[in-house]
């Protein structure tokens, strides 16, 4: 999920492995969560772009990685692999720069691009 500085949802996708009801409850907890990354990013006086794992919540974990724009890219998940979110971040991060690169793509509203779904789906299986 990629959330917006005014807290607008900017783009999602599901992790393919949970059930719909599921995807649900992830949805609320990585909102829930927001307010955790804003007093990290601002009270911690953190410079590191990966804030890493912000909470939990039952059995999920949530990740966050917070761009210079403040655009906040979370995970909500069960168990994966540090490295494996980190590189995940990362790599959604360029791909996230070059959507932005096109004149006609404002940063506040939602993406909406099949290559960039496509893209991000290959990151998903090769990192989640």
């Amino acid at each position: 999920m990629i959330v917006s500085p005014d807290d607008c949802q900017v783009y999602e996708m599901k992790l393919k492995k949970y059930k719909k009801e599921i995807n649900y409850i992830q949805e609320l907890v990585a909102y829930a969560s927001l307010d955790l990354v804003d007093n990290q990013e601002w009270n911690s006086g953190n410079t590191n772009m990966n804030l890493k794992k912000i909470d939990n919540f039952n059995d999920f974990q949530i990740h966050c990685f917070l761009t210079q724009g403040r655009m906040r890219f979370l995970i909500v998940h069960e168990g994966l692999n540090e490295d494996s979110i980190k590189n995940f971040f990362y790599g959604a991060y360029l791909i996230y720069i070059k959507a932005l690169l096109n004149p006609f793509v404002d940063k506040n509203t939602k993406i909406i691009s099949r290559n960039f779904d496509k893209a991000i789906s290959e990151l998903m299986d090769k990192y989640l």
